[in-house]
């Protein structure tokens, strides 16, 4: 991610991308993580908290829009799962659209090691940069 800040939540995570996808690599994405710090400080993360700590970053493994260019702000983040992730790692593929007209959405399937367990919407408030 050239040029964003990267301490914090991108630096509490790991990541491994699939081939051809990426931070920094335009177009739908793929991306392994596991969190590298509870998110509570003290407390076990459940399967739960492990899912949501995941599902905020939909639109940045679906790198569709120009971060240089654009702000892109999620406001919001809807995580479905139809049974409880297994494990620290999960996977997020995700893809975005964006309208001409400062909204975006970003979509993604979440799944473990065992297979797929949910889905994630993100809505996107995307505007240019000055």
């Amino acid at each position: 991610m050239a040029g964003a800040y990267l301490a914090g939540y991108v630096a509490a995570m790991e990541w491994r991308f699939e081939p051809g996808t990426g931070f920094d690599t335009p177009g739908p994405g793929t991306a392994w993580v596991r969190q590298l710090v509870p998110l509570l400080a003290g407390c076990e993360d459940t399967p739960l908290t492990r899912a949501l700590t995941v599902a905020d970053s939909s639109w940045a493994v679906a790198f569709e829009l120009d971060h240089h260019r654009r702000l892109v702000i999620n406001t919001d983040v809807t995580l479905a799962l139809h049974r409880d992730p297994v494990g620290e790692w999960l996977c997020l593929r995700s893809a975005t659209d964006a309208s001409p007209h400062g909204s975006g959405l970003a979509v993604g399937r979440l799944d473990d090691t065992a297979g797929d367990c949910g889905r994630v919407v993100q809505t996107l408030l995307v505007g240019r940069r000055r």
